[in-house]
Formats: structure tokens, sequence, C-alpha cells
């Protein structure tokens, strides 16, 4: 996907009144969408950057997401074991699948993501800090992003909502030309398994603000601050 990502980072604001609590997914599966061969790719793969050139395992046919937006509510409170700072590398995809009439999809570069779960003076614990982007590259401009709670089972699970947007420059065989926006909105099922916080996310894309693509990915995030 020519979606590459630049990091971000900023403190999250109060929940937004556009989104509601996340659907789960039903099980009707699409298409599955692997790595193109050489001289294959018909828009609808995807590749990795150079540098990360192991493709993912090859996966069953995946369901479709149910990105669904989140209504206006407190932020839950998450349990304790979620508190001090985790961060994550997103390096590869499970799966990916253009949706109908979309453009095409191409690289995929590595997400990264830190959270910071603590207390500020005599304020309950909150989510303090946020950071969601990519590796840096010269096609992306303008990026912003942040990770608001979204609901727990009180012990070990949470839900967060990502939400990503930059700017991408179009590649021409005669250099860049003007850029198309990208929104990412991924879903992040969140369970704590002791300096781990294991990661399961729903993501859906839009390129100037019309359906792009889907996908899931699966990754840990380790403790690096309690």
């Amino acid at each position: 996907m020519q979606a590459a990502r630049a990091q971000s980072s900023l403190e999250v604001p109060g929940p937004s009144n556009q989104y509601q609590p996340y659907v789960p997914p039903s099980p009707a599966p699409p298409p599955l969408i692997r790595l193109a061969p050489a001289g294959g790719d018909n828009g609808d793969t995807i590749q990795l950057l150079p540098q990360y050139s192991n493709p993912p395992p090859p996966q069953t046919s995946p369901p479709p997401i149910n990105v669904a937006p989140m209504t206006a509510q407190a932020a839950p409170a998450l349990p304790s074991v979620f508190r001090g700072c985790w961060s994550g590398q997103v390096t590869q995809l499970d799966w990916i699948r253009r949706e109908p009439g979309a453009p095409k999809i191409g690289f995929w570069t590595p997400k990264t993501y830190r959270l910071c779960y603590k207390r500020v003076g005599d304020q309950p614990f909150t989510l303090t800090f946020t950071q969601t982007g990519v590796e840096p590259n010269e096609k992306i401009i303008n990026p912003r992003g942040q990770v608001v709670p979204i609901s727990t089972d009180g012990h070990a699970y949470a839900l967060m909502r990502s939400m990503l947007d930059f700017d991408e420059y179009k590649i021409r065989a005669d250099g860049f030309s003007p850029t198309f926006a990208v929104n990412e909105n991924t879903n992040l099922d969140c369970r704590i398994a002791g300096d781990d916080m294991i990661v399961s996310a729903d993501v859906y894309g839009t390129r100037d603000s019309e359906p792009w693509f889907r996908a899931h990915w699966r990754a840990d995030f380790h403790k690096f601050e309690n």
C-alpha cells in the first residue's frame, strides 16, 4: 500500500461525538489478497517495502471488517494492568483487500504505536500520551493521529480506536504529483499478558474520503515504563 505513515505524537483529546462502539465482524469471508508475484501486480495486492522483504505466512480467507464509529460517551477507566507505557511495531499484515472499484494498493510500511496510561496529579488514571505513525517516508506529509479507549471488560481486555490521517504524494513516471488524503481507522483489541499487550487489529482505510482497503494485523506491544 502506498500508505506509508510518519510518526505523530499528541495528548489524547476527549472522545469524539462522531463514532459508535465497535460491532463484531460477520462471518462471511471476502477474497484473500496475498503478496503479488513478480510482474503480476493487478492493484489488489500489497507489497512490503524492500527493507522488509519477508511476506506474511499464508492465511485463511478473512472475514469482512465492520469498523463502526463511536458515540459520544465518557472514556472508560482501564484496568490497573494497563498502567504504564507500552510500545509496538506492526511490520506485517495477516491480510488486506482492496475495496470494490478503489485505486490500486501500494507498499505497506511498519506502523508504530506508543501508549501511556498514567495518573496526572490527583486525576484518575487516563491515557496521558499516545503516538501512532510509521517509519519516515518522503512520500508522506502532514501526519496526525490519536488513540482513544472505547470499552473494557474490567480485567485485562480493552477495545481502543486508532485514527491516523496524512497526505500522500501520487507517484508518476515523471516524478511526484499532487497529494491525496489518507485516513486509517483501526480497532485495537488489546489484552494484557504479563509485560506484553497482545493486540489484534482491524483497519479500514479511505483515500480522499472514499473507501480504499480493509486489513487485519496482530502484534505484541511491550511495556517499557511502569
